[in-house]
């Protein structure tokens, strides 16, 4: 069974989308299906030229020739290029598929590439997927600061469950995603959950990098670290006056790593620097060191704000800090509260609340026989529930159920 992908943005890039994609169509080849990708003219490369790359077995077609609103002058140029590329990157997927003849087009967030993928898939007679990664509109209202409800919120919306509408069937990676379609309309019938894993072959337990402890200082160290992007909604603002409380308790004073880059960090670096605390803030780095910075860190923070669009879509990170072993500290927010456990696969805060991440975190500390407790807890959930090559098996069993063939025909 061929599987076209239509995404916004592939491997190389390494951020949260494409590593999902990644392990999406690794394990869909391991399991016997043929899955092929197309690209979106949002892929970021060098390489402009390049129509058509093998990565990793998996053929990866490439569309970034088509002129993108970010190339536009002005504001009215920038409407009248998306609606072209729209048009091109229609044509560029129909041309792709009538080449490869898939049996089904799954198409991945943002609705760019539903509205891109739905000619093709009507041309051919194939059935149409629509995965839903996250809510578009309530990330903005968040990072970009767009009013709830505004004219751009609502039709930002009303564009995304258009596809979703169009669509054969839809996949929300989590359940607050697919409460909240339902709440506005999608039913419930038509979506088929399948949620974030991690790999627990490439992601496992690793002996602490003493190298990388001494070069910052954190030799000895009770380490708290987040590893991800900076961004607002992350509520790293909270973890900052957290530590502070954390310096000023009196024993043995941990130690706070940030790993990542983002919209956030400068205003975060002032904070630690009118709190008085040193936090050692990395930016980005190489993704091969991220597996030594993970080695570490004693406890990961995920201290996300109470927003819809926490509440209702999970992170990846915290699954890959549980594989390797790692103690997670997650707000209580709907999304970080389907991968955590209060006091069984990690433990719960209230959100945007200093002093309750900070008894979180001191309670840890003082007590290493609840840290092993945590971290056994953490890797059985992870293997028996969120390993990428059982997760994976739930789109075999969608795309058999909309071919009207046996369930059973899935390989394992």
């Amino acid at each position: 069974m061929k599987i076209l992908h239509v995404l916004e943005t592939s491997i190389p890039n390494t951020v949260g989308y494409t590593i999902r994609a990644r392990e999406i169509v690794t394990h869909q080849r391991r399991m016997g299906l043929d899955p092929v990708v197309v690209t979106s003219p949002l892929f970021a490369t060098q390489e402009k030229g390049v129509a058509l790359q093998e990565i990793e077995g998996i053929r990866y077609y490439r569309t970034n020739h088509i002129p993108v609103p970010a190339s536009a002058r002005s504001k009215w140029l920038s409407y009248k290029i998306r609606l072209q590329m729209l048009s091109r990157y229609r044509r560029a997927i129909l041309e792709i598929a009538s080449r490869e003849q898939p049996d089904i087009i799954h198409a991945h967030s943002s609705y760019t590439n539903a509205y891109g993928a739905l000619p093709a898939a009507r041309r051919l007679g194939v059935p149409l997927v629509y995965e839903v990664r996250t809510l578009w509109g309530e990330s903005a209202v968040v990072e970009s600061g767009w009013r709830s409800g505004s004219l751009k919120h609502r039709f930002l919306w009303r564009l995304e469950l258009g596809a979703m509408r169009r669509a054969d069937r839809v996949v929300p990676i989590a359940r607050g995603i697919r409460d909240e379609l339902v709440s506005k309309g999608i039913d419930a019938q038509k979506m088929h959950i399948v949620p974030n894993g991690v790999d627990i072959s490439r992601f496992v337990p690793r002996p602490r990098d003493e190298e990388l402890a001494r070069s910052v200082g954190l030799s000895g160290r009770f380490v708290v670290g987040f590893i991800g992007s900076v961004l607002r909604l992350e509520g790293l603002a909270t973890l900052l006056d957290a530590y502070a409380l954390c310096q000023s308790q009196g024993g043995a004073a941990p130690a706070l790593v940030i790993v990542g880059d983002g919209a956030e960090r400068a205003a975060l670096e002032t904070q630690a620097a009118r709190l008085g605390v040193k936090v050692v803030f990395t930016g980005r780095v190489p993704h091969d060191s991220v597996a030594s910075w993970y080695s570490i860190m004693d406890v990961l923070v995920y201290p996300r704000i109470r927003a819809l669009i926490n509440e209702r879509v999970t992170p990846l990170k915290p699954l890959e800090a549980m594989a390797q072993g790692k103690v997670c500290i997650g707000s209580d927010v709907g999304g970080i509260m389907e991968l955590i456990e209060h006091d069984k696969t990690g433990v719960i805060f209230r959100s945007e609340d200093p002093q309750s991440l900070a008894s979180a975190i001191l309670s840890l500390r003082d007590d290493p026989a609840r840290m092993a407790q945590l971290r056994e807890g953490a890797l059985e959930f992870v293997k028996r529930e969120r390993d990428w090559a059982i997760v994976v098996r739930r789109y075999g069993d969608l795309y058999h159920e909309l071919l009207g063939e046996p369930v059973s025909q899935v390989a394992t």
